[in-house]
């Protein structure tokens, strides 16, 4: 689960254009990543906000456009 999320995060990077920095909504989605991480294998440490595929998908949507 989580290595395809990072699959498809890494590929909206990749989209962006060599010469543009990658835009601040994306870099967001790689904190998703690791809260997601914390999420899944140590829940004991809690997590800054609700995180879930989903959500991490719905983020990667928007910050593509």
């Amino acid at each position: 689960m989580v290595q395809q999320l990072e699959d498809e995060y890494d590929a909206a990077v990749e989209a962006v254009p060599a010469q543009r920095p990658v835009p601040e909504s994306l870099r967001a989605v790689s904190w998703m990543l690791e809260e997601f991480r914390v999420n899944l294998f140590a829940q004991q440490l809690g997590t800054a906000q609700p995180v879930s595929a989903k959500r991490i998908r719905r983020a990667l949507k928007q910050a593509s456009r």
